[in-house]
């Protein structure tokens, strides 16, 4: 039996920790692919079907991190994403589909993070 790895964008503008949380997430077995700004991550997520987002919120303008998941769950409503920012905390839309991590992170906190929002189930009637 072929199981799909899931499929995981990070969008981050810093390309070191870009490229941290990529070989992170590859090394545990996920499908990753990144985008380095708003404008190329929607791009992607227009034309994939990915099963979380792992975001910088502080993205350079004029698409932040709050505003691809917002955008992108129009089209993609049970979404998940993990926002990691290195200024406070966010409250985000949906504890279902969202969680944080602040900056500096562990790695095994995105790991664990991004593995526990995938096993959340979401329900549109909810």
């Amino acid at each position: 039996m072929n199981v799909e790895a899931p499929r995981i964008l990070v969008i981050e503008d810093d390309p070191d920790i870009c490229d941290l949380l990529a070989s992170v997430l590859r090394r545990e077995g996920f499908s990753v692919q990144v985008a380095m700004d708003g404008q190329s991550a929607l791009e992607l997520i227009a034309h994939n079907d990915f099963d979380v987002l792992v975001t910088d919120i502080g993205l350079p303008p004029p698409i932040d991190g709050v505003e691809i998941v917002r955008r992108a769950r129009k089209c993609f409503p049970s979404l998940k994403s993990l926002f990691v920012s290195g200024k406070g905390e966010y409250r985000w839309d949906d504890p279902k589909l969202d969680d944080f991590v602040s900056k500096p992170f562990n790695t095994r906190e995105i790991v664990g993070c991004v593995w526990e929002l995938l096993s959340r189930r979401h329900s549109a009637n909810c």
